[in-house]
């Protein structure tokens, strides 16, 4: 593997401040022993070598003492050394010892400090502190924000290329990653500003949302028209099979968004598809599973790429009329997903930006119980408080950070944020393999072998590539996984209970768009939804 995925969490349980602290103590007791072991292995190192320059120079000087060579002859036949060999190699594996336990204490408080969230909400503060006064400085400077961030830009494309020794333009991503919410929020207000007036200034990326696609869905309708077509489809192979965690429907996901892109492997499936999974309880009752790929801007498709401002719209009415989450909804329809069985939804990108639309417009129609999104933009979706909500997203891949905010932070809403790191090449071996280490030499550095620490990227090039591939999503919540999060663990029991039953059937789904007026079923969706606006659910 050449990448993995380190994850921080952020929401789901939440602790006491007594719990909070007394984690937060067990950490700090661990990060103090581990730099006192620290310093003990420099003392080791240091003595290792304080012994090697005695060794060389000699404690009792016979030459030049003002011995004859007959005296210093019988003197040395009665000197007995110090052996200076075994002492060298016992301290260099003492420093050794110490440093090695030293980091694996600095892990250890690393991995309770991600494990339970002991620092999420001081990261929230300063990331929406941070968000906030960018978006102050790009409103008010929009030239020298904007100036400021095609330098960051251009400095991460320069360093990623000269790290890769190829051009590299995803440097951009990463350099600017901690700009991205609060300049996006800037350009919103521009945006909003010279359309709205400036009463708008400050109402969101999803209001820009709003006003940009009232534009391009009409020019979307006249270049693939209007009318969706919704059709159930077969494939000639398992693709999306049974699933009852969070992890296998990502799997799931991955392998039905491949589809699009070709590498359908003869299953008959194609772009705009998506599977809906029925299964059977114990109590005889029904639950659901919908599983969402992304855009895949094909001419015909609705999951293209003007669809993902309709449904990001911060109206519930122009969410809805988005060909994406029509698509949706009209399959979950078709299917027979009745108003008292349990839904979960998995979407990727666009597709999960449609899981959290239909969790927050149609809330009076399904019982959407939860929503799982990778790489999705969901932060300003009025999702409602019954809905548990999953949220992987990578801190580079920019898609995630369209709506401008981060993801509420409750005991529903769980968000993991995952950053890519580049495996270590040439890393020692463990202690007891490999060459010995030459007499006197220093400490070798200790392998990071902790597996916990991160996950790897399965299928991920050597290069560095845009993080927004759902294999990275994949890595993320593998690792946030491993650490054990309580609050992680809680959700995944959530998701486990509505997909726990035996699968009795997976249909697809594939939409496709053509000119003519709407369909009577999407007809019947928009007047549902005048309905639910006249009876709002408190959100989130």
């Amino acid at each position: 593997m050449n990448w993995r995925v380190a994850s921080s969490i952020n929401g789901g349980q939440q602790y006491t401040a007594a719990a909070r602290e007394a984690y937060a103590e067990i950490a700090r007791t661990l990060t103090d022993d581990a730099s006192q072991l620290s310093g003990q292995s420099t003392a080791w190192s240091a003595a290792a070598l304080q012994l090697g320059h005695h060794r060389v120079s000699g404690i009792c000087q016979l030459v030049g003492s003002g011995m004859d060579s007959a005296d210093a002859a019988d003197f040395g036949a009665d000197h007995e050394s110090l052996p200076y060999q075994a002492l060298i190699e016992h301290c260099n594996d003492n420093a050794a010892q110490c440093q090695s336990l030293s980091q694996d204490l600095s892990t250890m408080a690393d991995l309770l400090i991600r494990a339970h969230s002991l620092y999420s909400q001081a990261e929230h503060a300063t990331r929406s502190a941070m968000n906030k006064l960018l978006e102050t400085a790009g409103t008010v400077f929009p030239v020298t924000a904007a100036a400021g961030f095609l330098s960051l830009a251009a400095g991460g494309v320069l360093s990623c290329s000269i790290r890769e020794r190829r051009f590299s333009p995803a440097g951009a991503l990463s350099s600017t990653a901690w700009a991205q919410e609060g300049l996006l929020n800037a350009a919103s207000n521009h945006v909003n500003a010279k359309t709205m007036g400036l009463s708008t200034v400050g109402a969101g990326v999803n209001r820009s949302a709003a006003i940009l696609s009232l534009g391009s869905s009409r020019l979307v309708n006249l270049v693939q028209g209007n009318m969706l077509h919704v059709d159930q489809v077969k494939s000639s192979r398992p693709v999306v099979g049974e699933s009852h965690s969070v992890a296998q429907s990502l799997a799931n996901l991955q392998r039905l968004g491949a589809q699009r892109r070709g590498n359908a492997g003869g299953s008959g499936l194609d772009y705009g598809t998506i599977a809906i999974q029925r299964y059977r309880n114990a109590d005889g009752t029904a639950s659901w599973l919908v599983t969402i790929p992304g855009t895949d801007g094909e001419s015909d498709s609705a999951f293209g790429w003007p669809q993902n401002l309709e449904v990001m719209s911060s109206d519930a009415g122009q969410r809805m009329r988005g060909d994406s989450a029509r698509l949706v909804a009209t399959a979950m329809e078709k299917a027979g997903i009745g108003p008292k069985d349990a839904v979960a939804l998995i979407g990727h990108s666009q597709g999960g930006i449609v899981a959290a639309a239909i969790a927050s417009d149609m809330k009076n129609r399904y019982r959407i119980e939860h929503v799982v999104t990778a790489g999705s933009p969901v932060a300003n979706h009025p999702v409602p408080n019954r809905t548990w909500m999953t949220s992987i997203e990578m801190e580079d891949e920019i898609v995630a950070a369209l709506d401008g905010a981060a993801n509420p932070a409750n005991e529903h809403w769980l968000t993991i944020r995952g950053t890519a790191l580049r495996d270590a090449k040439g890393a020692p071996p463990p202690a007891g393999t490999g060459e010995p280490r030459p007499p006197g030499a220093a400490p070798a550095p200790i392998a990071p072998v902790n597996p916990f620490a991160s996950a790897p990227v399965e299928g991920a090039g050597e290069r560095k590539e845009i993080t927004h591939h759902l294999r990275y999503h994949q890595a993320a919540y593998r690792n946030a996984s491993d650490l054990g999060s309580p609050a992680v663990q809680q959700h995944e029991q959530h998701f486990q209970a509505i997909v726990g039953g035996k699968l009795e059937e997976t249909s697809y789904w594939q939409g496709r768009m053509s000119w003519g007026p709407p369909t009577a079923l999407n007809e019947r969706i928009a007047a549902r939804m005048v309905g639910q606006q006249a009876a709002p659910e408190n959100g989130r």
